[in-house]
């Protein structure tokens, strides 16, 4: 040991003279920046800058790709030119445009092009749109990366309708294209077609046409079938080639057509349209040639199909017995078919695009639907005439969506009489005709339902979206009525169809419909005794939608499937006994248990007499068995009278509705067993109708369930804003409102009795833990000891019993409800008091951080809309909070007024969420977030009449919290006020009318308002101003003297007169010289003035005022020299 402690003296004494010997200077990271940012200067204005300028759109310099054709067409008295990229992308533009395109050579920015283009066609251009569609269509020489395109792309491929568009893309819209085929068609034109557009051949055509239709419909044609049962399959498939070989024909006339015009046709192929291949002709090098050349390209379609379609009925009729008859009546069908469809302008075929360029209405079908989705049913409401385009758009509109229905039911009875019927022969017919019957499925029916799914998964969407913007599903007996009478009407279908594969499938939807809303619902009541009872319902749910699936696909098992729906009843059975342990039957009238007494009474004799007739009908059951086999009918008696007693205590709650939905179900299912197994009704229409009605209720009760739970009214929560006498007032005010909130969302949703229950088991836990706070229902005392307490004492028992009080609701209505009817409760506070509890009360529930975190949220977001808002831009920021303090929430319902015409203002407005329409006589102005309208917009308030027009969200300030307001909390809203009469000002100067909204507020914050007496000089001629006047009221003139050396000379002539909102005060401005004229007073004056500098920052920053500015004081400065 004492030889190792010379060599550990030795280690301290090396670390020492390490440490006392300077170290050599090392290279550090930053050190290595600095030295490289100090021999490579940023250049002027750093980084921030040219990022800046990179962002900015006003600096982006375009530049035009090389190879671009051009054509200009004259169509009516317009002149349009057309542009074709090498990438085949077209173009249309306007003559300005045009000259905006050639000026994009990579030196000009956008700002500098906006400008020349004010300056050579006086007008503003939308440069930086024209910019964007050049640059999205590859005109130009940046290629646009599409990030957000790409992001959105990638989200809807997640989806289900991404999922379906992914397995529809396989046999839909797949295409084999063929390049370098403008030769090929330049040969077929210059042997065949250019004889095909003659005045000759259009009269042979015509004469054609109607002789082949007149052979058509002739008994020897048209008499004879289309397919022989014989040769099925083989006829099927010949009569696609037959369908193939017109529908090429057609589209080769498209691109003789095109040739015709002396176009190009860059490619053809084949593409898959629902399975069948079908050829296709790219015509798009049309759009460079006129409009009426764009309408014979259509046009060639359909009168080839006619072409072709009448010689081949012609031929026929002259031989109808032969083979080459019969075919030739097949292409005649097919291609009389063709036309059929391509002349029909409700379909976007060659018809549509014929009625497009006709009417010259690009886009039509888009639109049309658009204007008969809204502004037609306003312009009808308030008895507004229609132009020549509202007209087309309506009636188009509305013939399209009718043609729609029509289609929709046309392609059913299609279905159900000829191609089922079709398919079904197909697969009795050996082994060819199973093969065609399968090809078929996979290419035809397969893409069919796939876009059946897709468009009404997407019409569900929309619809649902309408009614929850309209508040309908709040309404639980709406949702109810709605769900019900779609059960009903699914039960007629069976009537129909009969025992059949759709039956089959419809009962399978429904009960995967019942199955997956239940799972859903699992989690919502988490913790809930009643939620027990639904675990039951669910696994009835899921062992009837195997016992239907075994009835589709093994039908033969029998035994098996009834079996386990025998087990299923079983289970209902026993449903009902956890669903009666959960209602208090205390609470309940004796005339109600009754009622219950009475079902149970009756269970067993329904269920004698049921195996009764069990016995009469199958006389080989033996006693036994007839009442296993009975079994479903007494289970399902008893079920429903024990889920009487919970049905009844439910009829004052919104879950009622769902709920005898349910009951009612149960009963058709029990019907509609028993009918099963009865000989004579068995696989009836009537039995399997009852029995889609049965699984209709089901999946009617239980989506019903969770529409009403994810909807919770907010009925009766709304807490008047009232002034605190301070912290510990708002606190307990807040917890009262918090507890009456979560009281009467309990009691709207789930009845009085459970209401009930939670009001004693609140009293014995406020007795038991000495809380010294009584609750009586909806009313909330708190003792004085507890008011004596101090704050964050107060603060501590309120959110003790509020943890309470929630874990109550949780064993009545389950975890989700309660943090549901808790966040609902809190959203309905007056926002002093939500800030008093999330300060004292929400931070010692930790499940109620995100609840205190979101808060925090909604405060920002409602402190950012008002920093937003003109009235309050000179607000500080905590005046703005005052402000988002003070606001009430208010929410409209869709056609509720708000403020009628010729009411005076009671307060201010500030729309948050939704839509607000603005009427004043026929013109009606749409409100959105961030507008407001009441007492500070000024009187002509009171000439319209505001109501929503879907259900909206806004920010409520009474005309005493505003008064007080602008005395204290938030002065500076006066000041607001005045801004934006300024701003209201500079909008009606014709100069300015056109700037945006946040350097109008710029301008406006810089001004000032000076009021002139009569007859005072405001500027003088010669002398420096140094602003810019705008006229608010009076008038003035503009005088002028002769210019001497010595200064202004002589007597002063009048120029102009000046009036409200006209301007003067720009030529010293502009010109950078001393002003030429003499502005003075006519009668008292109001102006407000700019100062030069101002102006000066958009005049450098290259916006389009400048020019403006430039034309009127040219303008003026000529008509001076002329007088002068």
């Amino acid at each position: 040991m004492m030889q190792l402690l010379p060599s550990h003296h030795h280690l301290w004494t090396t670390l020492a003279e390490q440490v006392a010997v300077p170290s050599a200077p090392r290279n550090s990271l930053y050190q290595s920046i600095q030295r490289r940012l100090q021999s490579h200067p940023a250049g002027e204005g750093g980084v921030w800058s040219i990022l800046r300028q990179r962002a900015d759109p006003t600096r982006y310099r375009p530049q035009r790709i090389e190879g671009v054709i051009e054509e200009t067409l004259h169509e009516g008295n317009q002149q349009i030119t057309v542009l074709r990229s090498p990438s085949g992308h077209y173009l249309r533009l306007s003559p300005a445009e045009r000259e905006l395109w050639h000026a994009m050579d990579g030196t000009k920015t956008v700002a500098q092009l906006a400008t020349m283009g004010f300056v050579r066609f006086k007008q503003l251009l939308p440069v930086a749109g024209l910019v964007e569609s050049l640059r999205s269509q590859g005109f130009l020489t940046d290629k646009p990366l599409g990030i957000y395109r790409h992001f959105r792309r990638h989200l809807e491929q997640r989806t289900a309708e991404g999922l379906g568009q992914r397995l529809l893309s396989l046999t839909h819209g797949r295409s084999f294209v063929i390049t370098n085929v403008d030769r090929f068609f330049d040969l077929l034109y210059r042997w065949i077609g250019r004889w095909l557009f003659t005045l000759p051949f259009a009269v042979i055509l015509g004469l054609l046409t109607v002789v082949g239709v007149i052979c058509y419909f002739l008994p020897g044609v048209s008499g004879s079938e289309l397919m022989s049962s014989d040769q099925f399959a083989f006829d099927v498939l010949m009569l696609g080639v037959a369908l193939f070989l017109t529908l090429t024909l057609h589209e080769l006339a498209h691109g003789l057509a095109v040739k015709h015009f002396g176009k190009q046709v860059p490619r053809a192929g084949i593409m898959l349209y629902f399975g069948m291949p079908a050829a296709f002709v790219d015509t798009s090098d049309i759009w460079l040639a006129p409009r009426h050349a764009r309408i014979l390209v259509s046009l060639a379609g359909p009168l080839c199909d006619l072409l072709i379609g009448s010689l081949a009925a012609i031929i026929a009729w002259s031989a109808p017995e032969t083979v080459g008859g019969v075919w030739m009546r097949r292409i005649a069908t097919a291609s009389y078919l063709t036309a059929l469809f391509n002349f029909n302008p409700l379909l976007e075929l060659d018809g549509y695009f014929i009625l497009v360029d006709a009417l010259r209405l690009p886009n039509l079908r888009n639109r049309a639907l658009a204007f008969i989705g809204g502004p037609l049913w306003q312009k009808i409401g308030a008895r507004t005439a229609l132009n020549r385009e509202e007209r087309i758009f309506a009636g188009y509109g509305l013939l399209s969506t009718l043609y729609t229905g029509v289609a929709v039911v046309m392609a059913i009875l299609f279905w159900q009489r000829q191609f089922a019927s079709m398919v079904a022969e197909l697969w009795s017919g050996g082994l060819i005709g199973r093969l065609v019957a399968i090809v078929l499925f996979v290419l035809v029916v397969a893409p069919l339902l796939i876009g059946v799914v897709l468009a009404g998964w997407g019409a569900v969407r929309a619809i649902t979206s309408w009614l929850v913007r309209r508040g309908y599903t709040r309404d639980p007996l709406f949702v109810a009525s709605g769900f019900g009478v779609l059960a009903m009407t699914l039960g007629w279908l069976p009537l129909q169809f009969g025992l059949s594969v759709e039956t089959g499938m419809l009962l399978m939807s429904l009960w995967i419909a019942t199955v997956v809303v239940q799972w859903y619902l699992q989690r919502d009541y988490e913790g809930a005794w009643i939620g027990r009872a639904l675990t039951n319902f669910f696994l009835i749910s899921v062992i009837e939608l195997i016992a239907q699936a075994g009835y589709l696909i093994l039908p033969d098992a029998v035994r098996l499937w009834s079996g386990m729906e025998v087990a299923g009843y079983a289970l209902l059975l026993f449903a009902g006994f956890v669903a009666l342990l959960d209602v208090d039957l205390q609470q309940q009238r004796s005339s109600q248990l009754m009622a219950s007494a009475v079902l149970l009474t009756l269970a067993f004799p329904a269920g004698t007499i049921a195996a009764e007739l069990i016995r009469i009908a199958h006389p080989e059951y033996s006693a036994l068995w007839a009442l296993i086999a009975a079994l479903p009918v007494y289970s399902g008696v008893i079920a429903q009278a024990l889920l009487l007693p919970l049905l009844i205590s439910l009829y004052d709650a919104r879950l009622f509705w769902s709920w005898l939905l349910l009951w009612m179900g149960i009963l058709f299912q029990i019907g509609s067993y028993l009918l099963e197994l009865l000989p004579a009704w068995r696989n009836t229409p009537l039995t399997l109708a009852l029995l889609v009605i049965a699984a209709g209720l089901w999946a009617a009760a239980w989506g019903t369930h969770l529409v009403t739970l994810r909807s919770i009214s907010l009925i009766g929560l709304s807490w008047p804003l009232q002034a605190a006498l301070g912290e510990t007032t708002r606190l307990q005010d807040a917890f009262r409102h918090m507890y009456v909130g979560l009281y009467r969302l309990l009691r709207g949703n789930y009845g009085a009795q459970r209401t009930r229950t939670l009001d004693d088991r609140m009293d014995v836990l406020a007795a038991t833990a000495n809380w010294e706070v009584t609750f009586d229902r909806d009313q909330v005392r708190i003792g004085p000891t507890v008011l004596a307490l101090p704050l964050d004492e107060q603060g501590a028992r309120y959110a003790e019993i509020l943890r309470y009080a929630v874990t109550i609701l949780e064993t009545l209505a389950g975890r989700t409800f309660a943090r549901r009817a808790f966040l609902a409760a809190y959203d309905a506070l007056p926002w002093p008091e939500r800030e008093a509890l999330d300060r004292h009360c929400l931070a010692r529930l930790p499940w109620a951080h995100e609840i205190s975190q979101a808060f925090g949220d909604a405060r920002e977001a409602r402190i950012r809309l008002l920093r937003q808002i003109e009235l309050f831009a000179t607000c500080e920021d905590h005046e703005l909070q005052a402000l988002a303090a003070a606001f009430a929430p208010q929410r409209v319902a869709a056609g509720e007024v708000i403020l009628r015409a010729g009411e005076p203002p009671r307060g201010i407005w500030v729309i948050e969420t939704g839509e607000i329409l603005a009427r004043n006589g026929d013109t009606v102005q749409e409100l959105h977030r961030g507008d407001y309208f009441g007492e500070l917009q000024g009187p002509e308030v009171t000439d319209c009449e505001y109501r929503a027009s879907i259900e909206s969200e806004l920010l409520y300030l009474p005309p005493g919290e505003l008064q007080r307001m602008l005395r204290e909390a938030a002065p500076h809203t006066a000041e607001g006020a005045e801004l934006l009469s300024r701003m209201r000002l500079l909008e009606r100067t014709p100069l300015l009318a056109d700037l945006p909204r946040a350097q109008l507020r710029e301008l406006a914050r810089h001004a000032e308002r000076k009021t002139v007496a009569a007859r005072q000089i405001i500027v003088r001629q010669g002398r420096p101003g140094g602003y810019l006047y705008v006229i608010a009221s009076g008038q003035a003139a503009v005088l002028r003297q002769e210019e001497t050396a010595q200064g202004p000379r002589g007597p002063a002539r009048l120029v102009a007169r000046l009036g409200v909102a006209e301007f003067f005060g720009e030529m010293e401005l502009l010109r950078g010289t001393l002003p030429v004229a003499t502005v003075v007073a006519i009668t008292p004056l109001e102006v407000i003035a700019i100062p030069h500098h101002v102006v000066k920052q958009f005049i450098l920053g290259g916006d389009h005022v400048t020019n403006r500015f430039e034309q009127i004081s040219s303008g003026r400065l000529l008509e001076l020299r002329a007088q002068g």
